[in-house]
């Protein structure tokens, strides 16, 4: 009997980073998931192509989880979601375009008052200054909003030449009031 090892070549440096990076965005997600489940929490919204496996590693007993495509009423509605309760949104990896962030902001803001929302956002699309705009003129407070370096350094141990200015920025805000306004920002 002949065994076969297969290798693989190490990926190019920029792939492995970017991976490196995806993987940081998701653990910060869930560090502030574990933030507000202790903080009372009771429902999740996983939104985008992020956290795919969260549903099966749920460590929340009570945790509501509910996976969607995008953040719609009727997505949520058929999903039995609660939309008065206060939930916490993870939105990681999809469409990042300014009308798609007008979009699921307007709608998440709609919700109820201490939810919160984390979104991934790519700076050349959309300045975070613009981003920022739109959290707080549809009724957010954004809590913080880091840069692809500040979560490397946060999270990751890479060389100091990496260059991480294609990659996206996430933002975590919570809904303060329903104001429902369309931002003028974008």
């Amino acid at each position: 009997m002949t065994a076969t090892i297969v290798t693989r070549e190490p990926a190019p440096p920029v792939r492995a980073h970017r991976r490196l990076l995806a993987a940081a965005r998701c653990r910060f997600a869930e560090d502030r998931l574990a933030d507000a489940v202790s903080a009372g929490i009771g429902q999740v919204l996983l939104v985008g192509t992020a956290l795919d496996t969260f549903c099966a590693h749920n460590p929340y007993h009570g945790l509501r989880v509910t996976r969607l495509a995008r953040v719609d009423e009727t997505g949520m509605a058929a999903a039995g979601f609660d939309t008065r309760q206060a939930t916490f949104i993870i939105h990681l990896g999809g469409e990042r375009t300014p009308s798609a962030l007008t979009a699921t902001t307007c709608r998440v803001a709609a919700l109820a008052p201490g939810t919160e929302l984390i979104l991934d956002y790519l700076p050349d699309v959309t300045a975070p200054e613009l981003v920022a705009t739109m959290l707080r003129d549809t009724g957010f407070a954004v809590l913080e909003d880091l840069d692809p370096r500040t979560l490397a350094c946060r999270y990751l141990v890479l060389p100091d030449d990496v260059n991480h200015s294609a990659e996206p920025r996430i933002v975590r805000a919570r809904v303060r009031h329903n104001v429902g306004r369309p931002p003028s920002s974008l």
